[in-house]
């Protein structure tokens, strides 16, 4: 047990518990409000959801990470996340959560869902980790109020409201690194009024060059003799961020304001690099909520804006659909009501949701008018919790969820139905789902969920395309039943161990949380590589999806923390076409582990901490046939954190630490005896080559 301890548990940040309470009362498992109690320490609030919630839920926390990292950098360390890069710090990243398609996890801010009329994923790479308090990473079955999702799951970051858990106001850090990398954040946070209200303010810049150098087989995988390393080109960006944010200290009412730019370089693939492509994007995202009693329900009301510009130039025609100079504009704007309330013993949610979302494609050249799309929809939604017995050990609910669409497409923008216009469609679709929680005491809780999702393909997917996707009008939803059960052990008390004449053996922190999951998919939507740096929206026909996640995490004596996730997944095409059928889904690894170590200790009365960390994943593939393969990978890392005094703190961290940048990918069957392998790239699952051993030295001051 002790081995598996070390090598197959987990990462997760919601397990790192100091001073967790002695139990968890009944109540935790039975919840009015979904919001966690943020006044909580983060140590007993992590512990109380894991057990309490019916999904399955991580909590990542900014200062478990280096201060570059991106919100996909994080989510991508977790157990049943991948991250897809296009390589490098501040390259586009986008997330796959069991499997599922990154169009399938629902992105939201604050509980404001992002636009999904447009771009079927988002660029997780441009949210600074940092300027958020926490990320929520529910996986597989999320509450329906925040879209009830039941494959990829749902991704909330919130931003911490007041001061930082250690009573300081302002925070800042800078740093620099390998490849041009750079950042400056500032964060003051605070609260008012006698303590009655709280706010957040944070600004913060980063870039890159990402010049850094990669193998390059120039075209000619099977010919060794015309090898050599190349500099990525075309890969650098720069980013600006604000946000500001205010609420009660009871929680009763937020809002805010946040907006981000990022001004980017598109390098393309290896094989096919890309010199002067770039995108620009902008975004503001306002909202404001709040809670009003109703006699015994709690009416939680909440609206929205968000508007995203984009600028796309390809002057050279280098990513596959000729040379392009595209804008493009979309605006959501969006109200939703949900009433909670007690029933006895049981709780029940009820809500209505009304949305809006246009998109505006225009050629910057002013050679056409600019083509038009909208969406408009609304959702009911409806959840019981059901107490089945009177201290609330066993939960019950059952939750349905009706989204109603209708699409006004833009006309394709390519192809011989270029600027044809296209009728509007409407979809109605229905999501139910049961799930239950029962606590076998109070450190141990069993959870399963099962039920029937639909995603809707986004107008992109559909209609358009945005220099890189080619749409597909005829694509039909996606559908089909999920499940996954499984169980958490979190106790709240430390673990002696006898250790003979020397002292005992002291664990304070123990988790472990296991998971079976599956997914049996009915008109797959995907995005298939047709030509150059471009990909196509196609229906697969069926997909089975089904794995598992092993999950732990635990501290010896207040000093030595091991954690490390597992995930196994396994995928099919269920397709008549011989050459796909029974064959895994493109870029889903089949088996992925992450495995971290931290030691803390003051000397000299500073605090000091040093971790190492090292991922593996196994053999994946670019296409539906299985031809193109990324070859399985390890990468090291290690870094520290040092305490200078006058409140700094000085960091540094080495990603890549074994300088990885070629692999061995076997030739089967081998063209001639001497030639049994072909070098090629590290790369992620997407294809993009990744940098080498990179270093970031960063200095962070708090008040």
């Amino acid at each position: 047990m002790k081995t598996i301890g070390i090598i197959l548990l987990a990462l997760v940040p919601s397990a790192v518990w100091a001073d967790a309470p002695a139990s968890v009362e009944p109540e935790t498992i039975v919840v009015i409000d979904h919001a966690p109690d943020r006044d909580a320490s983060p140590e007993a609030r992590d512990r109380e959801r894991a057990l309490g919630d019916a999904p399955f839920v991580t909590i990542i926390h900014p200062d478990e990470h280096p201060a570059t990292a991106s919100v996909a950098d994080a989510v991508g360390a977790t157990v049943g996340a991948q991250t897809r890069s296009l390589g490098g710090f501040g390259a586009y990243e986008s997330i796959t959560v069991r499997g599922a398609a990154p169009g399938h996890t629902i992105i939201l801010i604050d509980g404001v869902p992002l636009a999904r009329i447009a771009a079927v994923t988002t660029d997780l790479g441009r949210f600074a980790l940092d300027s958020f308090g926490e990320v929520e990473l529910y996986r597989g079955a999320v509450p329906v109020e925040l879209g009830g999702a039941g494959v990829g799951g749902a991704l909330n970051l919130v931003t911490r409201l007041g001061r930082g858990d250690h009573g300081e106001r302002v925070q800042a850090s800078f740093g620099g690194g390998s490849f041009g990398a750079r950042h400056l954040r500032a964060h003051y946070g605070d609260s008012h009024a006698d303590g009655k209200l709280l706010s957040s303010t944070t600004i913060g810049y980063q870039g890159a060059t990402g010049d850094y150098t990669y193998f390059y087989d120039n075209g000619t995988p099977l010919n060794p003799n015309d090898d050599a390393f190349a500099k990525r080109k075309n890969n650098g960006f720069d980013q600006l961020d604000l946000s500001s944010r205010v609420g009660a200290a009871d929680r009763t009412a937020t809002g805010g304001v946040r907006i981000a730019y990022k001004d980017q370089g598109l390098p393309g693939s290896a094989s096919q690099p890309s010199t002067a492509a770039s995108l620009g994007t902008a975004d503001v995202i306002a909202d404001a909520r709040g809670d009003v009693r109703v006699g015994p329900a709690i009416a939680r009301e909440l609206g929205f804006v968000l508007v995203e510009r984009q600028h796309l130039r390809d002057p050279l025609g280098e990513l596959g659909l000729g040379a392009q100079a595209r804008d493009y504009l979309t605006i959501s704007g969006g109200a939703s009501s949900t009433w909670l309330a007690a029933l006895g013993r049981h709780r029940a949610t009820a809500g209505l949701e009304l949305r809006g979302d246009r998109f505006r494609d225009s050629d910057a050249g002013a050679l056409r008018p600019a083509l038009v799309g909208d969406r408009v929809g609304g959702a009911l939604l409806a959840a019981v919790d059901l107490a089945l017995d009177p201290d609330a050990q066993l939960v019950v609910t059952p939750a349905f969820r009706i989204d109603a669409l209708r699409t006004a497409p833009t006309p394709m923008t390519v192809g011989p139905d270029a600027l044809v216009p296209i009728a509007a469609r409407s979809d109605v679709v229905p999501s139910p789902r049961l799930s239950a929680r029962a606590l076998l005491g109070p450190d141990v809780s069993i959870k399963a969920s099962a039920g029937w999702y639909v995603r809707l393909p986004t107008l992109i997917e559909l209609f358009g395309d945005r220099g890189t996707i080619l749409g597909s009008p005829e694509l039909r939803p996606e559908r089909g039943p999920s499940a996954d059960a499984g169980f958490v052990v979190a106790p709240s008390h430390a673990v002696r161990i006898p250790n003979g004449d020397l002292p005992d053996l002291v664990i304070d922190r123990i988790f472990v949380e296991a998971a079976g999951f599956a997914t049996r998919a009915h008109d797959t939507i995907t995005l298939v590589p047709s030509a150059g740096y471009v990909v196509h929206a196609m229906n697969v026909a069926d997909a089975l999806t089904y794995g598992g996640e092993l999950v732990a995490s635990a501290r010896f004596a207040r000093t030595v923390s091991i954690t490390a996730n597992y995930t196994r997944l396994v995928t099919a095409q269920l397709v008549p076409d011989l050459a796909f059928a029974n064959k895994p889904l493109p870029r889903q690894p089949g088996h992925a582990v992450y495995a971290r170590a931290d030691v803390v200790r003051k000397a000299f009365g500073r605090r000091g901490e040093v971790w190492f960390d090292t991922s593996w994943q196994s053999d994946t593939f670019l296409d539906q046939a299985s031809l193109q393969r990324i070859p399985a990978r390890l990468l090291l890392g290690t870094g520290f954190r040092v305490e200078l005094g006058g409140e700094l703190g000085l960091s540094l961290a080495v990603a890549n630490l074994a300088d990885l940048r070629v692999e061995q990918v076997a030739l089967v069957p081998a063209p001639r005896p001497d030639l049994t392998h072909a070098t090629t790239p590290l790369a992620d699952v997407a294809g993009f080559p990744l940098p080498g051993r990179s270093f970031y030295l960063s200095l962070d001051w708090s008040h």
